[in-house]
C-alpha cells in the first residue's frame, strides 16, 4: 500500500505539473489535488502539490478568475483534509485556503440574506463555518476502535478457550475473555455515543 501511494502520489504530482506548464490549470488543480489526497507520513510530494495549488489560486486570482481561484484554494483544502490522520494537528496550509476561502467568498457575490452584513462579518461567518469539524473526536474515537478490537478478540478467546469439546462452559476459563469482551463492548458503546 505504501508503495502504490507514493507511486501514485508521484505520478499525479508530475501529470498535474505538465497540465500546469501547458496553462491547463484546472486539470492541474485536479491532479495536484490527486495527488495531496495519495497521501503517506513523511511524503516528500505533499508540499509540492500544496505549492502547486497555492500558485494556481494567486495566479488566477491575478488574472480576474475568482472561481478558478475559489476552486484551487477549496482543492487544496479538500486534499489535505481527505487526508488527515485522526491525532494529527492544524495544517497552515489548510488554515491559510480557509482564510483564501472566506475572504474570496466575500467578493462573490452573496445570497439575499447576508445583504446586510459587513464584508467583514460575511468572512468571520464563511470561516467559522470552515472551521467546523464532521470528523470523531480522536479520543472517544480511538475508544471505540480499542473498545471494537477487545470486544471481537474477546469473544474469539472466549469460544476457543471457554468451552470443552462437548460444548459444555468451563466457567473458570471463560471468566477472564468473557469480562474482557463486556468491557471492551461498554467501551465501543460509549466510544460510539461521544464519537
Amino acid at each position: 500500500m505504501l508503495g502504490r501511494a507514493v507511486t501514485q502520489a508521484r505520478a499525479e504530482l508530475e501529470v498535474a505539473e505538465a497540465y500546469q506548464q501547458e496553462g491547463q490549470l484546472a486539470r492541474a488543480t485536479e491532479h495536484y489535488r490527486r495527488s495531496l489526497r495519495w497521501w503517506f507520513p513523511f511524503s516528500p510530494f505533499r508540499d509540492e502539490a500544496v505549492s502547486g495549488l497555492e500558485s494556481i489560486a494567486i495566479s488566477l486570482e491575478h488574472a480576474e478568475d475568482r472561481a478558478g481561484a475559489l476552486l484551487a484554494w477549496r482543492s487544496l483544502l479538500g486534499g489535505v483534509a481527505a487526508s488527515r490522520f485522526m491525532y494529527s494537528g492544524a495544517n497552515r496550509a489548510a488554515e491559510r485556503a480557509k482564510d483564501e476561502i472566506a475572504r474570496l467568498l466575500v467578493l462573490e457575490e452573496g445570497a439575499a440574506i447576508d445583504a446586510n452584513l459587513s464584508r467583514e462579518k460575511l468572512a468571520a461567518e464563511h470561516r467559522r463555518l470552515l472551521d467546523r469539524e464532521a470528523a470523531p473526536h480522536p479520543f472517544w474515537g480511538t475508544l471505540l476502535l480499542l473498545g471494537f478490537a477487545a470486544w471481537i478478540g474477546s469473544l474469539v478467546l472466549l469460544i476457543d478457550r471457554g468451552f470443552d469439546p462437548s460444548g459444555k462452559l468451563l466457567w473458570p476459563a471463560a471468566r477472564a475473555p468473557l469480562s474482557a469482551a463486556l468491557a471492551g463492548l461498554l467501551s465501543f458503546v460509549v466510544g460510539l455515543f461521544f464519537a
